[in-house]
């Protein structure tokens, strides 16, 4: 017994010390006006109720590729339908693409996912700077951290920003940036932009209950230290024959907390994958033919790596399944024109297409008369050099399926179908109330 309470007591002196030097290094904090210090205003949590009801809320998630930019799609759409004026911000963006602003006419730096839902809505509220305040384009965290750009300033830029979204408009539909924490290196993360907004949070985090609500739990820790409502959770890519055993588990482990369940949303096998395009920019590939059909996306990927694959070999089916991307070497020319043939049979015993594409790699372009056959079986096809992959297209393939599929702005229908499917799943109102 005395030996644990001298333990104990040593327990609580380190306490004290490390209580101590958390205070002397927010102390000092304060006398610089550190923009990153501990107590700087831009990660300073608001006392606990001081955020008062907005007509506004932020979605964000618990990972990369959780579901928060489908979500908030589908959200704005549904807001749109019941003629509100609807504006939506991603206060702090890391991918960005250059737009023309359109009241000065320059040419603006702006996150990809505010370019798509202008584009996709025009109607909404606001201008692209305020929809977009704070976007990292390359060495920006190193410009922060060299002072060269202060945090306060950019606190005030999305501040200023989103209340005139706020004043211009009947509702704003805010868009985190990755987990909770993307942004703590300069001090501007989901929370701290929440906080700093006066707005509560939904959080999007993956299907499953242990290993999923262990990720929520981390990133709740974090809404909670600066002061931040979460206000509900939605599940997304859910297998849809764990719906139901989702929604009972998780709801009782949200009932811990007082936090409501505001959505399960069911895996959707055609969303995710991948089109010509996206395939295009992953693997910095140039369509030989088939441009106008780049938004094309595919069941089955196949890697033809043997003489045998296609051709040779009688006793087994070996063609080539409808919606499938073929990937295969330059060099084996017959390969390339034996799918060229199914595509050309299937289409005329059909009346179908079989809807397939291919992605070259070789040292050679195939030749004129191969590239206008493909061009008319209505194949789009990529090229990829020799010097970007491995000799056998192994790297191509583990790219391809290692890739989440992004959203494209002149994707207008798989976007529809997207907002669709999310809006049968969750609970628009409570989301917004």
């Amino acid at each position: 017994a005395m030996w644990w309470c001298k333990r104990m007591k040593g327990v609580m002196n380190l306490s004290q010390v490390l209580r101590r030097g958390v205070a002397r290094a927010r102390s000092t904090a304060v006398r610089k006006g550190d923009a990153r210090g501990i107590l700087s205003d831009a990660a300073r949590p608001p006392p606990p109720g001081s955020h008062v009801k907005r007509k506004a809320v932020m979605v964000a998630a618990t990972g990369q590729h959780h579901g928060k930019t489908t979500v908030t799609l589908g959200m704005v759409q549904a807001l749109l339908a019941r003629n509100w004026n609807i504006a939506y911000q991603k206060p702090v963006g890391q991918q960005t693409v250059p737009v023309i602003d359109e009241q000065t006419g320059e040419e603006l730096e702006i996150d990809r996912d505010v370019d798509i839902f202008k584009d996709m809505w025009p109607q909404l509220v606001g201008s692209y700077s305020d929809s977009s305040p704070v976007a990292f384009p390359p060495g920006f965290t190193r410009m922060v951290l060299d002072d060269k750009v202060q945090t306060t300033d950019l606190v005030e830029k999305c501040k200023a920003s989103f209340e005139r979204l706020l004043a211009a408009s009947d509702y704003v539909v805010v868009e985190g940036t990755g987990h909770v924490g993307v942004g703590s290196i300069i001090d501007l993360n989901n929370a701290q932009v929440a906080a700093i907004l006066g707005l509560d949070v939904v959080l999007v985090v993956p299907g499953g209950i242990g290993v999923s609500f262990d990720v929520l739990a981390t990133n709740y820790a974090l809404l909670k230290l600066h002061g931040v409502a979460l206000k509900g959770v939605i599940l997304n890519k859910v297998e849809p024959s764990k719906m139901e055993q989702n929604r009972i588990y998780y709801k009782k482990a949200l009932d811990r907390w007082g936090v409501p369940l505001m959505g399960i949303i069911p895996s959707d096998i055609e969303l995710p994958l991948l089109s010509m395009k996206s395939f295009a920019q992953i693997l910095n590939g140039e369509f030989l033919c088939g441009q106008d059909k780049k938004l094309r996306f595919f069941h089955h990927t196949r890697l033809i790596v043997s003489p045998n694959d296609l051709m040779g070999d009688t006793t087994c089916d070996r063609s080539i399944q409808a919606h499938s991307l073929v990937i295969l070497h330059t060099s084996r020319i017959d390969d390339l024109r034996a799918i060229v043939q199914q595509h050309v049979v299937h289409m005329a015993a059909t009346g179908e297409d079989l809807a397939g594409g291919i992605v070259l790699f070789g040292p050679d372009v195939p030749g004129s008369a191969d590239i206008a056959a493909l061009d008319a079986a209505g194949i789009p096809t990529l090229y990829i050099q020799k010097q970007d992959q491995d000799g056998k297209g192994f790297d191509l393939i583990r790219k391809v399926m290692n890739h989440t599929h992004k959203h494209h702005k002149d994707d207008v229908g798989r976007i529809i179908r997207t907002c669709d499917h999310i809006n049968a799943h969750i609970d628009l109102d409570a989301v917004i109330a």
